[in-house]
């Protein structure tokens, strides 16, 4: 009867460690599927802000390019304006006044102010 009840002693420890083994198994599994879907979210998360990024980011430079083509615009047509009045009033404090605006604004550009100064020169011309 030993060997009998020495073979129950032992299919019982057996399943118990085995349960044991698989109830250890199953805790760390289910820790390391919750940091991989955790992971999963921060990577789909990530993705989503650099495409977010970029969409930002790309409409800035179109912004950036529709500005600075205004602003070409706008110093342009302040230069042929200038241009007719000083030939028109050359005294004219209004153009001394938008001449310190435009050149706080706008880096300098001496062609047009080369020819506003060959047309003060020359008014009929």
């Amino acid at each position: 009867m030993a060997l009998v009840e020495r073979l129950g002693e032992w299919v019982a420890g057996g399943a118990g460690m085995g349960g044991g083994f698989f109830a250890v198994r199953w805790v760390v599994m289910t820790l390391i599927g919750r940091a991989d879907r955790r992971q999963q979210l921060l990577d789909d998360e990530h993705a989503v802000l650099d495409m977010s990024w970029k969409d930002y980011r790309l409409h800035l430079e179109q912004r950036f390019k529709e500005i600075d083509r205004q602003n070409q615009a706008l110093r342009l047509s302040f230069e042929h304006v200038a241009g007719a009045l000083i030939r028109v009033d050359p005294q004219n404090p209004a153009l001394a006044l938008a001449d310190r605006v435009m050149a706080q604004a706008f880096p300098m550009d001496f062609t047009f102010s080369l020819a506003r100064v060959d047309a003060a020169i020359d008014p009929g011309g």
